[in-house]
């Protein structure tokens, strides 16, 4: 029997780190929880402090059941950010639930872009599971029936199935500024207040309520508990121009599928902007790799020292190769620390980098290389940042999180046809100098020669022996491959192709870890 999607230990994490990702400041406890006695569907729990969904509620494919979770996430840590739990009957609090549930989505497509295709997804799929409105009722539960349904009508561009009566149609156009208010309020406690208004001018009772609305209703989660006194809802209303209801970017836009989502802000300006994009494709391609150096890397211990002895000692083969004359070897009682390391890594993203080599192009490979070095770098705990020449921008280090990985997929080559690799030497390995970590590496990955060369060399000359710096050619001719070791030190250079690089890099980081 296959092994459930949700089973999987990385994507739990996965889906964890996501839900904390999207609550911002203090995020509640994020629980992925598939038995439906402990979590029917989802929680948001304020007492406790915690969200909860179930990922198995919705009978899709397992990509879409992993997408509908993540919206479900989104859902959840709307409430945690944005409601204000009250007491209230039953059936207002029904009426004060559907409209609260649209006014936090809002609020949460508003705070990042990128999440809209998820909360289209979502509205698509309750979409499709609801009723359609019956024209020949009379019974003022079909005009809730009416407003739910219209909230996801509106954000995928779909008309409301069926028809109220006559006489609803005039209990809608009563209530109908109340919605629509509700639905931009700035806190919930207008929403409350808009459901009381609401239920009495509809004279609504809980037993007219449509029970399609209510099991619809159960598979956006449930709020539980009281807010602390230290625990504020976040309050903020949504922008006359923003993009969130009936948004019409079309169903084949991608959701973001990182554990955050990338906000709209972008690095750089104007033709060099570089913009967050999805980074989990670029992850899984560089996954074997990175197992594979966190592994060798990752030392639990300091690496023992070893001394020859005559005999009785144990070979270690690892050693006798690199010590022929002294294959018998014993452990010393000393061990040597792990040195400390310090990484700044520094990219052209001039034009060039454009160019393709066997379907990929050499920027395609740079951002390969990027995020793993950044992934081995963020896991082994070593002080490192991620900089983007000729602009001098830094996109990512160990504190950038979720959107420094975006930031690194994100990676465009510059309408520019040349690099300032020396002025960003000048300004980021130089300070270098005074960091306290053993190891000092500066490595500039490149794909030509740079417009400041003899600054480059320079400074190069200046810092041996005390930060390295070491020049990464891509694709490289004679010509290049002489003028780049000119600059950085014919010892100084790691010459390789495009789909050559992610390697090369694993292999500087195991000599510098001394691997």
């Amino acid at each position: 029997m296959a092994i459930p999607w949700y089973e999987w230990k990385n994507i739990r994490n996965r889906l964890v780190v996501f839900g904390r990702a999207v609550q911002g400041i203090s995020p509640y406890r994020v629980i992925i929880q598939p038995d439906g006695r402990k979590c029917a569907a989802g929680y948001c729990n304020f007492t406790r402090r915690e969200i909860a969904v179930n990922p198995g509620i919705f009978a899709a494919l397992p990509r879409d059941q992993y997408q509908l979770t993540k919206a479900l996430l989104v859902h959840e840590a709307g409430h945690r950010r944005f409601t204000t739990p009250r007491k209230l009957t039953p059936v207002v609090h029904t009426v004060a639930n559907i409209l609260e549930d649209e006014r936090i989505e809002r609020l949460m497509a508003d705070e990042f872009a990128g999440l809209r295709p998820l909360l289209r997804k979502l509205s698509h799929k309750l979409y499709h599971e609801s009723r359609s409105i019956n024209q020949a009722s009379n019974s003022p539960g079909e005009v809730v029936g009416y407003f739910l349904q219209l909230r996801w009508a509106k954000r995928i561009g779909k008309l409301v199935k069926g028809s109220l009566s006559s006489l609803n149609w005039e209990l809608w156009h009563r209530v109908e500024l109340l919605v629509y208010e509700s639905w931009e309020a700035e806190t919930s406690e207008v929403v409350d207040r808009n459901a009381e208004e609401i239920v009495r001018i509809l004279g609504l009772s809980e037993m007219q309520i449509p029970r399609w609305i209510l099991e619809l209703l159960e598979k956006l989660g449930s709020m539980e508990g009281d807010r602390d006194e230290e625990d504020k809802a976040e309050s903020g209303s949504s922008s006359e121009d923003s993009n969130h209801g009936d948004d019409k970017d079309g169903d084949d836009t991608e959701a973001f599928d990182g554990e955050v989502p990338p906000n709209d802000r972008q690095v750089g300006s104007g033709l060099n902007a570089i913009e967050p994009q999805p980074y989990i494709q670029l992850e899984e391609k560089v996954k074997p790799l990175l197992q594979e150096l966190i592994e060798e890397l990752a030392f639990e211990e300091a690496p023992k020292r070893w001394e020859a002895v005559e005999k009785g000692g144990k070979l270690s083969l690892h050693d006798y190769l690199r010590d022929r004359k002294h294959p018998f070897l014993s452990q010393d009682s000393e061990s040597t620390e792990i040195p400390s390391i310090a990484i700044k890594v520094i990219v052209d993203h001039s034009t060039s980098l454009n160019h393709s080599t066997k379907g990929a192009t050499r920027m395609e490979s740079m951002a390969e290389s990027v995020i793993m070095l950044h992934l081995v770098c963020l896991e082994l705990g070593i002080l490192h940042e991620v900089i983007v020449t000729p602009q001098q921008l830094k996109i990512a280090d160990v504190s950038t999180g979720e959107r420094g990985k975006a930031l690194i997929a994100g990676l465009v080559p510059a309408r520019c046809g040349y690099e300032d690799m020396g002025k960003a030497i000048e300004k980021h390995a130089v300070p270098m100098v005074n960091n306290p970590e053993d190891i000092k590496l500066a490595l500039c990955l490149t794909d030509g020669a740079c417009n400041d060369a003899c600054l480059g060399k320079e400074i190069c000359q200046s810092l041996r022996g005390k930060v390295e710096v070491i020049g990464v050619l891509l694709d490289p001719d004679d010509s290049t491959r002489e003028y780049v070791a000119d600059m950085f030190g014919a010892d100084r250079v790691i010459a390789c192709r495009s789909l050559e690089l992610p390697q090369k890099l694993g292999n500087v980081l195991r000599a510098i870890r001394g691997v």
